[in-house]
């Protein structure tokens, strides 16, 4: 089987053996990145040789931006950082440094009507070219292919097309943390009329998308962070009001023309994960199983019937601080636990970062390809 049916079979709640595994967005940091190269003799640019080594499933693509040149600034944020260059985005706020930290002019920090917030720059859909796709969110434009030309290229995996562009944590990122949740407890009219300009320009953006890449591409990515380690950063209630609904239609979008939906969600979500199900999600990628009710066992006893799970592997203590052996055995148990029964892609909770030693790395996925858990006996293989 091809590492696309493999996955597609463990999605749809077949035991697959070996379980599916991927990179999560393809993405790893520098250093980690070279140093795996270094490992498995790989070309320094060989990105896509290093995703086979690792045996990834899936394929992360998205159209390119082709709207206004963006501002950029070269910043220093404190003592303990070196310069670095952040970029403007299509949002007016600023990508290349700690998002919810405030160095820069938040643009609607100092909104206090629905007025000042429709008066604000929003993005146009216009501004990308949804004929294109590259590979991960850093391709150079050079780099993009027309859909059909980047689908048969990656035809043997899984395809997604996507990003993370939060709603919740736009708001954040555009208003400042301390304002944002001041806003959601006390301010319902700047909130909806955020969410709806959010909202429009999302729902617009996957539907070119969608239409564009139908019949080519497997899930629709989308994602935000709402929760901590402990519990949601607003309570469920309130989540459900302001943007519940949005996620009905986005969802919708994908499903309508026949696509799943994944949706990347950091720490502890559980308390609107049914909400999410109902809603049409499909795949819930990260699985932080560090974060307060996330255990693997009690996922999937409560949810693995309605939904499939991508990641897992804890990115905060055992990936980076842990021995080779220290992974082998948590990989072992994420395929006992999540991958009995079906619905499991092996991945981690979040990014690969350059803390994470690369023997780390080769002993998780390793691990997964060499593991034979009990279920295996009666698994596709």
């Amino acid at each position: 089987m091809r590492p696309r049916d493999r996955l597609l079979a463990a999605v749809k709640g077949e035991e697959v053996f070996p379980v599916p595994v991927d990179v999560m967005e393809n993405r790893i940091y520098p250093e980690l990145e070279s140093g795996l190269r270094r490992h498995y003799g790989l070309a320094e640019d060989d990105q896509e040789g290093l995703l086979v080594a690792l045996g990834a499933h899936m394929r992360w693509g998205k159209p390119p931006y082709v709207g206004p040149p963006l501002e950029d600034s070269l910043v220093q944020p404190d003592s303990s950082f070196p310069y670095r260059r952040a970029t403007r985005n299509i949002w007016g706020s600023w990508n290349g440094s700690n998002t919810w930290a405030d160095m820069f002019n938040r643009p609607l920090i100092s909104a206090e009507t629905v007025a000042d917030v429709e008066a604000h720059n929003w993005p146009d859909p216009d501004w990308f070219d949804y004929g294109r796709l590259g590979l991960g969110a850093d391709a150079l434009l050079e780099d993009y292919l027309p859909v059909s030309d980047w689908a048969e290229r990656y035809a043997d995996y899984a395809r997604v097309v996507g990003a993370f562009d939060p709603v919740f944590g736009r708001i954040m990122d555009m208003c400042g943390m301390e304002r944002g949740l001041e806003h959601m407890a006390s301010r319902p009219d700047l909130v909806h009329a955020m969410v709806a300009h959010i909202g429009d320009f999302l729902e617009e953006y996957y539907r070119r998308a969608a239409r564009e890449c139908r019949g080519h591409i497997d899930f629709l990515e989308f994602g935000d962070d709402f929760a901590g380690q402990q519990g949601m950063l607003l309570s469920p209630r309130r989540w459900r009001e302001y943007f519940l609904p949005l996620w009905k239609r986005l969802f919708a979008v994908a499903h309508e023309h026949d696509m799943k939906v994944l949706l990347h969600a950091c720490g502890s979500i559980r308390a609107v994960l049914g909400d999410l199900i109902d809603a049409g999600l499909d795949v819930f990628q990260t699985v932080q199983v560090t974060a307060s009710g996330m255990s693997p066992e009690e996922l999937k006893r409560e949810f693995g019937a309605d939904l499939a799970f991508h990641g897992g592997m804890d990115t905060q203590h055992i990936l980076p601080r842990g021995t080779s052996d220290d992974v082998r055995s948590e990989a072992r148990h994420l395929i006992d636990v999540m991958g009995k029964g079906g619905g499991y892609v092996l991945s981690t909770m979040h990014l690969l970062m350059d803390d994470v030693p690369v023997d780390n790395v080769v002993a998780m996925y390793d691990e997964s390809r060499s593991y034979q858990p009990d279920w295996a006996a009666g698994a596709v293989h």
